[in-house]
């Protein structure tokens, strides 16, 4: 008798949360950390990059800004191969490019190849941001994917959080390369563990060949023992794929087109402080005057404050509604940053510090969350990443935003209140949007 054949996708979304989902959790998790570093590693170590290479700190602002313009290159060339390759496949591939860079990173001995280094770095760390939440989120139950994917991404953090024991330990004794070892080891080391323990995307695999050995083993994982022998996944009979075109042009139809452009602006906006914020590891320790033990313990404050930002909330969305928290935390983290400044070098920085950490990071996830809510299934992937695509293409200024204090001589005040404003915009213009289109968190599952 032949065994019953099951849409993929009403599978996928129907089985129940098991362990299989939190191994993809952890290993989705593990390349979130070396990415927190890979893409952070720059910022924590520029001070000591500036001074062995006799430059002004401000001079290599293009330098971190030709990092954004690689992630923006890699989210645009590079992630699309996996809908080729598949996404375990390119993820790989990536992880080993990241790898690749780093190292060469280590010997360069000038700002052009430092640059270059950097640009490539962005580019395959961007592609692996794509694809592992897209894999993960492709993998995890309906009912559970916001929390897979949140707990994905919140794996960066302790990534940021190995770059502050590095700045804490490592960095005065051993100077800048070691941070660019630490960050060509980690990806090397993860590659084995994808290609032995991550499985393949089922809807490529399905897509591809149905009677895959691999898309059986994942039934299999899914389901109560003895079960998953009497299914077998197809892709499932689907509409004509629309063009690229028609989806973005979607994005601007009658009652959407004002709330894309305000929640494109406001990922323009918290983009804009993530990538000004690159110069905070000079400014402490140039400006305020911290040593390099102090400044790792700013990271670390950071890290551990925005991660607990991230994993919250969602719950605190659920409970009280999109317009009730994420506008608020932005206001919150621009008085936090303002506060930073004001209380420099006392405790109370390192409280305001604590305070922006949670709420920008927690206002900055809340984004994403809105972002899948505010447009349809048919064009909802279409919707979000252009949405991201608008935020890190800002973020290739943002560095140079950032500079205008240091270039100047404004110290950690003016730094400070400049990173401010484009918190408070963020929170301004993400009220007026879910003031013109209310929206209810609920529809993340329904999908509407």
């Amino acid at each position: 008798m032949a065994r019953p054949t099951v849409d993929i996708d009403t599978f996928l979304n129907g089985v129940k949360f098991r362990p299989f989902h939190v191994k993809v959790m952890l290993i989705g998790a593990l390349a979130m950390l070396v990415d927190g570093f890979d893409l952070g590693v720059l910022s924590w170590v520029l001070p000591k990059i500036s001074d062995e290479f006799g430059v002004t700190r401000t001079s290599l602002t293009w330098v971190l800004s030709m990092q954004q313009v690689g992630m923006v290159l890699g989210a645009f060339l590079i992630a699309p191969f996996a809908d080729q390759i598949g996404r375990r496949t390119l993820l790989m591939l990536c992880l080993g490019g990241v790898a690749a860079t780093c190292f060469v990173t280590i010997f360069t001995d000038s700002i052009w190849a430092l640059a270059i280094c950097r640009l490539l770095t962005g580019m395959f760390a961007s592609s692996v941001i794509a694809n592992m939440v897209a894999l993960a989120s492709e993998l995890a139950p309906a009912r559970q994917r916001s929390t897979v994917v949140t707990v994905v991404l919140a794996g960066a953090m302790p990534g940021a959080l190995l770059g502050s024991a590095m700045q804490a330990f490592l960095l005065e004794p051993y100077g800048w390369h070691v941070a660019f070892w630490i960050g060509t080891a980690m990806p090397l080391l993860l590659v084995p563990v994808f290609y032995f323990l991550l499985p393949e995307s089922p809807k490529f695999l399905a897509a591809r060949n149905p009677d895959d050995p691999r898309l059986q083993a994942i039934v299999l994982a899914l389901m109560p023992e003895g079960e998953g022998e009497a299914v077998v996944l197809s892709r499932g009979v689907s509409e004509k794929r629309p063009s690229s075109l028609s989806l973005v042009r979607d994005l601007f139809k009658p009652g959407l087109a004002l709330p894309t452009i305000l929640l494109w602006l406001s990922f323009v906006s918290s983009f804009g402080f993530i990538s000004a914020a690159l110069w905070k590891t000079t400014v402490f320790h140039d400006a305020i005057g911290l040593n390099w033990g102090q400044v790792g313990i700013t990271t670390a404050i950071g890290t551990a404050f925005g991660a607990t930002g991230m994993l919250t909330i969602g719950l605190m969305i659920d409970k009280f509604g999109f317009k009730a928290i994420v506008p608020t935390y932005f206001i919150v983290a621009a008085a936090a940053a303002i506060g930073m400044g004001l209380f420099a070098p006392g405790w109370g920085m390192f409280v305001a510090l604590a305070l922006n950490a949670l709420a920008q990071h927690a206002a900055h996830a809340g984004l994403a969350s809105i972002a899948s809510t505010l447009y349809p299934t048919r064009n909802r992937a279409t919707g979000v990443g252009w949405a991201y695509g608008a935020g890190r293409a800002a973020s290739i200024v943002g560095p140079w935003y950032g500079m205008l204090a240091l270039q100047y001589h404004w110290g950690a005040i003016g730094y400070f209140f400049l990173l401010a404003a484009p918190l408070a915009l963020a929170g301004v213009v993400i009220w007026m949007l879910l003031t013109l289109k209310p929206l209810d968190p609920a529809t993340r599952i329904a999908g509407h």
